[in-house]
């Protein structure tokens, strides 16, 4: 007999993937999933349809249905990608248990395994004619469990171990607007949501102009990857379609302000440049051994960072990079304000009235290049010491001049 479609979910990482292929690439079809059986992305485009259901759309192709994830971040107050969040599967165990425990610890007494045990066959099992009943086992491991989420507390009486519930936290109206901005940016995510949700519901008072609501899916990952810098440990690092996990130490977790991507740069091992991996790709973070030279290494990317252009880089070598450009300071001085607001720790030298020179010292020659395409027609002349890089840039302008303009352009021409 086929096993009948559930809506929860056991395995968050798998439909994170396929949110994430939905949402960041788009318009995909049941053949682009060939990691897992037809069935499989059935049931996870079942599920993305209805956690998220107002935000789907399809598209008929030639050779089938495809779908999208689509999420304008001005038409919405909160992230829908929380949804994805609150869709854990349970057992008849855990839901038994979970309302039991909460109702016999509401009081703040503490209780012992056997104590416990013993109202529930005496203040509920009692009702049920079904024949249920609560192993000790299930329950040690279930009060563990709450242990482990600050639900329940520990303390040893004796030869004893009792438990008592942790206070619930109450937050002043100040500080739930506070979480009410800071779960959609940083750094509260989903937590932050699961706070107001036990809270009365509030009016929506914040729109958001760079708002990236895929951070809400990378959000475990990104803890995990803060403990480790925080414990100083290497962490077997896995990514999405692949089998092996990749030893790596990571020292950074980095924002892109241009794409919002989220990277951790680190070393994959010792005397090794850093490397960087984005935060969406990975599909999980398990903690290892202990750096025994992480301060060294942190020391060492902090001296890097200030050579970094985005979060990222090509080259090992930092190159001094000089723009010289025809910009008329009387007329065009907002052209002016506009370089020295996103040329970074790049400096704007006046060499006369209508020309001035840009330098700047960066690991990122090609990471530079959508901010030097936004000064074409004010370049003068360029250089990098990269002969290499400039011919490539000058080439990639061309085939954008003869997208726009005539057949024919040359490198020369521009």
């Amino acid at each position: 007999m086929a096993k009948s479609f559930n809506e929860l979910i056991k395995n968050f990482a798998v439909i994170r993937n396929y949110v994430r292929e939905f949402y960041v690439y788009g318009f995909k079809q049941r053949e682009d999933f060939t990691a897992k059986s037809g069935r499989s992305y059935d049931n996870e485009r079942r599920r993305i349809e209805s956690y998220l259901r107002e935000y789907v759309e399809v598209e008929q192709q030639r050779n089938g249905k495809a779908l999208r994830l689509f999420i304008d971040p001005n038409e919405v107050t909160e992230n829908p990608m929380f949804a994805v969040w609150q869709a854990k599967s349970f057992t008849k165990n855990d839901i038994f248990l979970h309302f039991v425990l909460m109702d016999i610890f509401k009081e703040g007494e503490a209780y012992s395994v056997n104590q416990v045990l013993a109202r529930i066959d005496a203040d509920y099992l009692v009702y049920f004619q079904d024949g249920f009943m609560v192993e000790a086992l299930t329950l040690r491991k279930k009060l563990a469990e709450y242990v482990e989420l600050a639900v329940l507390r520990r303390e040893t009486r004796g030869r004893e171990i009792y438990f008592s519930r942790v206070a619930s936290v109450r937050l002043s109206g100040r500080a739930l607007r506070a979480v009410q901005f800071f779960k959609e940016m940083a750094p509260l995510g989903v937590l932050g949501h699961y706070l107001l949700q036990q809270e009365d519901a509030m009016d929506a008072v914040f729109s958001y102009k760079h708002y990236f609501v895929m951070h809400t899916l990378e959000e475990q990952v990104c803890l995990d990857l803060l403990l480790a810098m925080r414990e100083e440990r290497w962490v077997m690092l896995t990514r999405f379609g692949r089998e092996r996990a990749m030893r790596f130490m990571p020292v950074k977790v980095l924002v892109s302000g241009q794409s919002g991507r989220r990277y951790v740069v680190g070393k994959s091992k010792a005397g090794q440049f850093f490397a960087f991996h984005r935060l969406d790709q990975i599909e999980r973070v398990e903690m290892a051994e202990v750096a025994t030279d992480f301060v060294m290494e942190k020391e060492h990317f902090d001296e890097v960072r200030k050579f970094m252009w985005s979060a990222g880089f090509d080259r090992r070598v930092v190159h001094q990079l000089r723009v010289t450009l025809v910009i008329d300071e009387i007329r065009e001085a907002y052209m002016l304000d506009r370089i020295r607001m996103e040329g970074r720790h790049g400096t704007l030298v006046r060499l006369t009235s209508k020309r001035f020179v840009f330098e700047i010292a960066t690991y990122d020659l090609n990471g530079m290049k959508p901010f030097l395409r936004t000064l074409v027609g004010r370049i003068e002349s360029l250089d990098s010491g990269d002969p290499a890089w400039e011919r490539q840039f000058y080439a990639e302008i061309a085939d954008m001049y003869r997208l726009y303009f005539e057949e024919g352009t040359t490198v020369g021409d521009i």
